[in-house]
C-alpha cells in the first residue's frame, strides 16, 4: 500500500452529522463536579462516512462514563448485534480523552480502542484505535465545529478524516427539550474501505450473511481511491433530547448521501460502486450520578 497523499481541500460548507451530539456535551465541561454516567443507545444500521455494508448491522450498546471536573474522561462500551440470525458481541470499545471550555470555544481531545469480533461484517471492522481532535464554536446564531482524525488499521494504514458541521439549538423556555438540526460534511482516504473489501466482502470470512454471500476467496483487491483525499459524504441530521433532573432520552434521526463511489479491481475485473442514500437512526437513554 503507498503511502498515504495529502491533497489542499478548501472547505466552503461547514457542516457534520455529529455537531449537536458534541454541542450537546460541550456543557458537560463547564461541570464543576465530577460525575459517572450510564446509557444504553440502538441504531438502526451501522453506517461510516456513507459506507455501510450490504447486510444491515442494528446495535444495542450500552456504556458507562466517568468525566471529572479537571476535564479528564474515560468511556467503556459494548455493541451487541441484535440480527436475529447474526446475535452476538461485535466490538467493545475503550476511549480516554479531555475536553475544556474557553467562554463559548469547546474543545475535545480523544484516543479509541477497538475490539471487532473475528466476523463482524461493518465497514470499519478492521480498524484498531483512532485519535481524534474537536473544536466547537457557540455563535449563539449556530454552532461551528470541526474535527480532525487519525484511523488505524490492522495492516498498519493510516486513514485521514477532516470533518465540519453546522447546526442551531432550539431550547424550550423550561430548558427540558431541545432539538437541533444539523448538517455536515465528512472529507476522508479509503484504506480502512479497502480493507473491508479485501478481508470482508471479497475475503475468506465472506460467506452467507457477509456481503455478497460469495464463499469464494478473491486473490486481488484493489481500490484505486484508497488513499485519495476527497469528499465521502453529506449528512443531514435532526438530534433532540429531553432531560429531566438527571435523566436524558434522546433521538437521532439522519439522512446520510455518500460521494465519490470506489472503483475496484477483483481479480482483475474492474467495477464501480452504487451507493444508495441511507436512512437510518438511534434512541437512547441516559443517566447521570454527580
Amino acid at each position: 500500500m503507498k503511502v498515504l497523499k495529502f491533497k489542499i481541500v478548501i472547505i466552503l460548507l461547514l457542516f457534520l452529522c455529529n455537531v449537536s451530539i458534541f454541542g450537546q456535551d460541550k456543557k458537560n465541561t463547564s461541570q464543576n463536579n465530577s460525575y459517572f454516567s450510564v446509557a444504553i443507545n440502538y441504531i438502526s444500521d451501522a453506517v461510516f462516512m456513507g459506507r455501510k455494508d450490504s447486510i444491515s448491522a442494528p446495535y444495542l450498546y450500552p456504556s458507562i462514563t466517568y468525566h471529572h471536573k479537571s476535564g479528564f474522561y474515560t468511556k467503556g462500551s459494548l455493541s451487541y448485534l441484535t440480527k436475529s440470525d447474526e446475535g452476538r458481541i461485535d466490538l467493545y470499545l475503550l476511549t480516554a480523552g479531555i475536553d475544556f471550555n474557553v467562554k463559548n470555544f469547546y474543545g475535545d481531545i480523544s484516543a479509541t480502542k477497538y475490539f471487532f469480533n473475528d466476523n463482524s461484517y461493518t465497514v470499519i471492522s478492521q480498524v484498531e484505535a483512532d485519535i481524534t481532535a474537536s473544536l466547537l464554536y457557540d455563535f449563539k446564531i449556530a454552532n461551528v465545529s470541526l474535527a480532525a482524525s487519525s484511523f488505524f488499521s490492522k495492516n498498519n494504514n493510516t486513514d485521514f478524516f477532516l470533518s465540519s458541521e453546522i447546526s442551531h439549538d432550539f431550547i424550550t423556555s423550561d430548558k427540558l427539550f431541545q432539538i437541533s438540526p444539523t448538517a455536515g460534511i465528512y472529507l476522508g482516504s479509503q484504506n480502512f474501505y479497502e480493507e473491508y473489501y479485501i478481508y470482508n466482502r471479497f475475503g475468506s470470512r465472506s460467506g452467507p450473511g457477509h456481503g455478497t454471500g460469495s464463499t469464494e476467496t478473491a486473490t486481488e483487491v484493489v481500490m484505486q481511491e484508497s488513499e485519495k483525499f476527497d469528499i465521502m459524504a453529506i449528512e443531514f441530521s435532526l438530534p433532540m433530547w429531553y432531560t429531566v433532573k438527571s435523566l436524558t432520552i434522546s433521538f437521532l434521526p439522519t439522512l446520510a448521501i455518500p460521494q465519490n463511489e470506489a472503483t475496484l479491481t477483483v481479480d482483475g475485473t474492474i467495477f464501480k460502486e452504487d451507493l444508495k442514500e441511507t436512512f437510518y437512526w438511534m434512541v437512547g437513554v441516559s443517566y447521570k450520578f454527580d
